[in-house]
């Protein structure tokens, strides 16, 4: 279950860093412009939220393994938010939303 809470927040880390840029800010939103701190404070939730799921990932299956299994849970989620992105825009902020919940139910 743990597991799953890491690929939870990974994945909301990606789609909050994707939505931290001009592109898909529009795409997401439609005209609205991004504003430096509003891109600055979606850069900082989105690493915030990898790096805590590189540390829960750590925490549950050690140093070694932890880091291998991360970076291909962190794969799999960067390529739903790029499928999302592509297919479904609107959706990714409810995707964030729903993403950080499943973490908080998954932990």
């Amino acid at each position: 279950m743990i597991m799953a809470a890491t690929i939870f927040l990974g994945m909301t880390g990606m789609a909050s860093l994707s939505m931290a840029m001009e592109k898909h800010h529009e795409q997401i939103w439609g005209n609205t412009r991004l504003t430096v701190q509003r891109a600055w404070a979606m850069r900082a939730a989105g690493w915030l939220l990898l790096f805590a799921s590189a540390a829960l990932a750590v925490r549950m299956q050690g140093a070694t393994m932890g880091l291998t299994l991360w970076v291909m849970e962190v794969s799999f989620a960067s390529v739903c938010v790029g499928l999302l992105l592509s297919y479904a825009p609107r959706l990714l902020p409810w995707l964030a939303a729903s993403g950080l919940l499943a973490a908080w139910l998954a932990a």
